[in-house]
């Protein structure tokens, strides 16, 4: 090597050696606001913003894809609710057409129809689930027109009756209390019962013979015999059969169709007990 070439790399070497020695002491270094090295610190500082953008990048794929996957999820749930309409729409249509063969036969046989019945909201305000009684207090009393024994229902069933009612409440006893009692029958065989509380979220319906088939799932309706609920009101499903072979009775657990136990608003039928003597029961 000559002279001249070594005095060309001298400054190179010198300024490797520097950078060596920067390197190092940054190593070791700690950062006051930090435990991290201060190398550390500034290639944070200096990567930072290509990993954001990097993360940006990523990110907007990310969210492409997922509205990608959303939109078709959309498309196949809009085609099974247009499926779910228009079954519903057949079915609908062909119970309205099965209601307008029922009301001519019925005149045709001059039976009395089905009366319809007012209605009045209200709102529970407060509960009482003890171990005696269940019962809800709402917010109508006889100043909105409600008296004792009219039913009180939600659009999906019963939930009681009114046992007691003052100028702007009433109580409402329901039908999973152990004292209620709601006459029922199965709404495919028509077999008749009673519903009775059992002082839980179910009920039970009793008198159903054992050599009647009872299947899981079966709706139960009113009978309108007990002359407090019209006929064919929804009261719950079969939700099992406790089968005693040497029993004259089934004993049948039933689902109320309505939240009996969290109900928050409901309907009062405004019925009129001498409505339910002449039509009801036939």
């Amino acid at each position: 090597m000559s002279a001249n070439t070594a005095q060309q790399k001298t400054p190179w070497i010198l300024a490797a050696l520097l950078l060596s020695q920067v390197v190092l002491m940054s190593t070791n270094a700690r950062h006051p606001d930090s435990e991290q090295s201060v190398l550390r610190i500034w290639l944070v500082t200096a990567f930072a913003p290509i990993v954001h953008a990097a993360d940006s990048v990523l990110s907007s794929i990310k969210g492409t894809g997922a509205s990608y996957i959303d939109v078709r999820h959309a498309r196949e749930e809009n085609v099974e609710l247009r499926e779910k309409v228009e079954r519903l729409t057949a079915e609908l249509n062909k119970e309205l057409e099965r209601a307008a063969a029922l009301d001519s036969l019925r005149r045709q046989l001059a039976l009395p129809t089905h009366p319809e019945y007012g209605k009045l909201a209200a709102n529970v305000i407060s509960r009482d689930a003890s171990l005696w009684f269940r019962r809800l207090t709402i917010d109508r009393g006889t100043l909105d027109g409600v008296k004792r024994d009219m039913p009180v229902a939600t659009a999906g069933g019963i939930v009681g009756r009114v046992i007691s009612v003052g100028p702007n409440f009433a109580m409402v006893q329901a039908i999973t209390d152990k004292h209620a009692g709601v006459g029922a029958m199965l709404q495919t065989s028509r077999a008749m019962g009673e519903v009775r509380g059992v002082d839980n979220d179910r009920c039970e319906l009793r008198n159903i013979s054992s050599s009647e088939n009872v299947e899981p799932g079966e709706s139960i309706v009113t009978t309108g015999l007990d002359r407090i609920y019209p006929k064919g009101l929804l009261v719950g499903t079969v939700e099992r059969v406790e089968a005693d072979p040497n029993g004259p009775w089934h004993k049948i657990i039933v689902k109320p169709a309505a939240p009996v136990d969290r109900v928050e608003h409901l309907l009062i039928l405004l019925v009129d007990q001498k409505d339910l003597k002449l039509g009801e029961g036939k």
